[in-house]
């Protein structure tokens, strides 16, 4: 067991590897009591002697990702307050012995459809048109406001567990009540999350509304407007602009996730409308010409890449290595159902594969050090929250996650970093932070009955298959 710091209590407690040494008691149940709620002023964590920490910040540590061997990462008042070796912890703080895991920020998913746990394993054998209509669409508009918020509870908790501290959920148009509980949903599990909203043209102000009584009181949520880009709807798509532009949040689009939505004019629609800038988040973008390319990079455009998605759905692969030649900010998303799962790190080593085996080229973009940032800093850029998450760089939200290596799947060290990706998997996460609260300890979820939220899922989805 780990030699407590001069001067702190005796009182310590193992927890599943994780050493935990407190001045006051660290009571478990209290990451719940404010949920969404922020951090109580003055909280202080410290992750002692993590064996490596992950900053991605070149500034704080070695090479592109920033790395520090043997480091202590200081959350204060739910943000980071210092990443070094033997930083001294201020009266009051929670020690946390970290000694021989990992430390790094939080996953970003840029884009998901949370409420899609409803039809996991469905329409297995369909393509995005197949899928959208015989599993979508025929699922979205049957699930009652009190299911939404099971089903929602069961993506979003996933998501947690796996690591993902950051989310935008992309969710469309849905009766007032219902929003209700798909945001409650969302704030009682403590992640942090934009709300992406989709309405037609006569229930537009409820995109407003929503983002005035339901998001903006929340701490950890924020708003984006969500559309789809196309020809035939451009007035609608305007009006998605012009709320996005009122609203001071970004427009976001699915884009050419299929050859065939060429008819669509999806670019030129955005075009047309001025949305082309970095207020724009396209998510999908696999079928761009060179030319597009082009104009996504001059106009400083966001994209979402969901590899996992787009490989079931028979969708196609990304230009991912021309849009990174051309300095386009990306993300990783996981796209809700037909992702089936919430495993980051298979998202990450999918994003990897896919280019490899298209290219047969083993140096092409992205890289391990590319895909570790597509999945942190490069996510929080491309939603326009560098400055906010993404890194451990002192004064941004102390969005942690730590990995322990010591498991069947991980172990032997060779290259922590590159086992990260290749051999990392949800189980992995030992635990995760959220604006510096304790959200998953010792590899279980804090103040969570999974048992329950399982079963109430499954009730739901029971509920919702007789009424088909």
């Amino acid at each position: 067991m780990p030699v407590p710091k001069a001067g702190a209590p005796s009182r310590r407690s193992v927890l599943g590897g994780l050493g935990i040494a407190a001045t006051a008691p660290l009571v478990l149940g209290a990451a719940r009591s404010r949920p969404n709620g922020g951090t109580p002023p003055g909280r202080a964590v410290v992750l002692r002697n993590a064996s490596l920490v992950l900053t991605m910040d070149p500034a704080l540590g070695d090479g592109p990702l920033g790395t520090v061997e043997q480091a202590d990462v200081l959350m204060r008042d739910g943000a980071i307050a210092a990443v070094g070796k033997r930083l001294p912890a201020p009266p009051g703080t929670q020690v946390i012995d970290a000694s021989g895991h990992l430390v790094m920020p939080g996953f970003v998913d840029v884009h998901t459809h949370l409420w899609q746990s409803s039809m996991r394993g469905g329409c297995a054998d369909r393509d995005l048109f197949g899928w959208l209509a015989d599993c979508n669409r025929a699922t979205f508009s049957r699930i009652t406001p009190a299911d939404m918020y099971r089903f929602v509870r069961l993506g979003a908790l996933d998501s947690l567990q796996s690591g993902v501290t950051t989310l935008v959920d992309w969710v469309d148009a849905l009766p007032y009540d219902t929003t209700v509980q798909y945001v409650r949903a969302l704030a009682g599990t403590g992640v942090r999350f934009t709300y992406a909203m989709f309405q037609g043209e006569r229930e537009a102000s409820l995109i407003s509304r929503t983002k005035k009584e339901l998001l903006d009181p929340l701490p950890l949520a924020s708003a984006q407007v969500a559309t789809h880009a196309a020809r035939a709807i451009r007035g609608l798509n305007q009006v998605h602009w012009e709320i996005a532009r009122d609203l001071g949040v970004m427009l976001n689009s699915h884009v050419l996730e299929r050859s065939e939505q060429r008819a669509d004019d999806p670019i030129g629609t955005l075009t047309d409308i001025g949305a082309l800038g970095p207020r724009l988040l396209m998510n999908h973008a696999i079928h761009l010409t060179d030319d597009e390319i082009s104009a996504l990079a001059a106009h400083d455009v966001r994209v979402a890449h969901c590899p996992l998605s787009n490989m079931r759905l028979a969708s196609g692969i990304m230009r991912l290595p021309d849009l990174g030649r051309r300095g386009v900010k990306a993300g990783l998303g996981q796209d809700g159902g037909t992702n089936d799962s919430s495993d980051f790190f298979a998202l990450m080593k999918a994003a990897i594969g896919l280019q490899r085996a298209r290219a047969q080229d083993a140096s092409v973009f992205p890289q391990v050090q590319d895909v570790l940032r597509l999945a942190t800093l490069g996510g929080a850029e491309a939603i326009g929250k560098a400055d906010t998450v993404g890194s451990l760089s002192p004064g941004k939200r102390a969005d942690v996650i730590v990995i322990d290596p010591a498991a069947l799947n991980f172990a032997p060290r060779f290259d922590w970093i590159n086992q990260i990706v290749f051999n990392g998997r949800p189980e992995n996460v030992r635990a995760v932070f959220v604006d510096g609260r304790p959200l998953k300890l010792d590899g279980r979820l804090v103040g969570i009955d999974t048992e329950r939220v399982v079963r109430e899922a499954e009730s739901a989805a029971t509920r919702l298959r007789a009424a088909s």
